[in-house]
């Protein structure tokens, strides 16, 4: 939650920046990146350190969610240390070339989504097993949210850039399906907890 804060900020005040048109990863790079940065990387430490700390003792949840929880909280660390590359017309004025820093870091986007995307559905089929219904379809539903959301982002992210179509909300589409994703894992890690606590009062 933190991070999506954070990103709002950022892209309400950075000059140039249109939250609708560009990507949320373009924070990265321009004016003010380094706060942005270091939050991705903040972040996702301290959901390494919970994964981490879960993986000590009996979890609640299925495993794979946990190391697919590990595997998103890597893609937010990758995404803070390597800036992306500029792109449609973001930072102004930059040169939109390919970089290795900018690979890298598509790398890291990838790991968070397809984690976040991943960890949900090993979490619904999971609960639909345990006979958790409602769980199961809220993850299920977040899972297809988080994937489509993050597909139609793509798509129109490439046809701006192709000068396919003059403009579209590639950024506002991945930032609800980031939003989507990460709400989930807020919302899994409190559920988890509960159970820990729980377990510990019996």
């Amino acid at each position: 939650m933190l991070l999506l804060v954070g990103l709002l900020w950022g892209g309400a005040t950075r000059d140039g920046y249109d939250q609708v048109r560009h990507g949320v990863s373009q924070l990265t790079s321009g004016d003010g990146n380094v706060l942005i940065r270091l939050l991705f990387a903040v972040c996702g430490v301290l959901l390494l350190v919970a994964v981490l700390i879960a993986g000590r003792r009996p979890m609640p949840g299925p495993v794979w969610q946990w190391r697919l929880l590990g595997v998103v909280a890597a893609g937010l660390i990758v995404a803070g240390v390597f800036p992306t590359d500029p792109a449609l017309g973001y930072p102004p004025a930059a040169s939109e070339a390919i970089t290795v820093a900018g690979a890298v870091h598509q790398v890291g986007g990838t790991m968070l989504f397809a984690g976040m995307i991943a960890a949900a559905v090993v979490a619904g089929r999971d609960a639909r097993r345990r006979g958790r219904f409602r769980w199961a379809a809220v993850c299920v539903a977040v899972a297809w949210a988080v994937a489509g959301l993050a597909v139609a982002a793509g798509i129109v992210f490439r046809l701006v850039q192709r000068d396919i179509i003059g403009t579209g909300p590639a950024g506002l589409l991945e930032l609800l399906s980031m939003a989507c994703g990460l709400c989930w894992v807020s919302a899994a890690m409190l559920r988890d907890r509960s159970s820990w606590a729980y377990a510990d009062g019996r």
